[in-house]
């Protein structure tokens, strides 16, 4: 976690980040069951990932006709290189 702004994260980001690298592209609901946390906490978390860059969007729908998110490409988490 080199990067600045990966530093700055809140808890809840941070375990939504380490689910959606682990296991996404997940909905919120998908990651609060992942890690056993309540869905509005994985929805700010995925919330504020999408706010500085470090996940998207993606095409699809689960059951509960939530969006899909997937870390982006840039994320500098991601990048063992960074």
């Amino acid at each position: 976690m080199g990067d600045e702004r990966v530093r700055k994260l809140t808890c809840s980001a941070k375990i939504a980040h380490v689910v959606l690298s682990n296991c996404g592209p997940l909905s919120p609901s998908e990651v609060a069951s992942e890690a056993y946390i309540s869905v509005p906490r994985a929805q700010r978390g995925i919330a504020e990932l999408a706010d500085r860059g470090l996940a998207e969007p993606v095409c699809g729908v689960c059951e509960d006709r939530e969006e899909v998110y997937a870390l982006t490409d840039e994320d500098p988490i991601a990048d063992p290189s960074a």
